[in-house]
């Protein structure tokens, strides 16, 4: 696997030694994701056990329908792929081909346009990125 889903991830302390703790950079989402990277790219590998139970008590619809998990959502997509040492296509595509359409479409289209605090968010998740905020967010003017 490229990685686990940090809901329920184990890992032994020697890894945690060589590679490090979970980047306090990113506060929710994607950090386990970057994790598992410097694992991977320390030799290590990311394993998958299918009859491994947990359970996360979060309903689905909550997380997305939630401006909070746009906001990490699209900040910490751009930070993992900066940390990666992502492409410039891979750059563009997620902040041009994702983000932009999906304000875009957000904005422009009637059936989306209830979603102002979601837009309001991802605007303040891209200027964080680029301001190099990070960590929890602050209180959001307008919100």
């Amino acid at each position: 696997m490229d990685f686990v889903t940090g809901c329920a991830l184990l890992v032994r302390m020697a890894v945690v030694d060589q590679v490090g703790p979970l980047d306090p950079r990113f506060f929710a989402y994607y950090e386990e994701t970057e994790w598992c990277v410097r694992m991977a790219r320390a030799g290590f590998r990311i394993l998958h056990v299918p009859q491994a139970k947990a359970w996360h008590k979060i309903p689905i619809e909550s997380v997305s329908s939630s401006p909070s998990v746009h906001y990490y959502m699209t900040r910490n997509r751009l930070l993992f792929l900066r940390l990666s040492g992502a492409s410039l296509w891979a750059f563009a595509r997620a902040f041009i081909g994702d983000d932009l359409r999906t304000l875009v479409s957000w904005t422009v289209r009637p059936k989306w346009r209830h979603l102002r605090e979601h837009r309001l968010m991802m605007i303040r998740a891209i200027s964080d990125f680029l301001l190099g905020r990070f960590g929890p967010y602050g209180p959001v003017a307008g919100s």
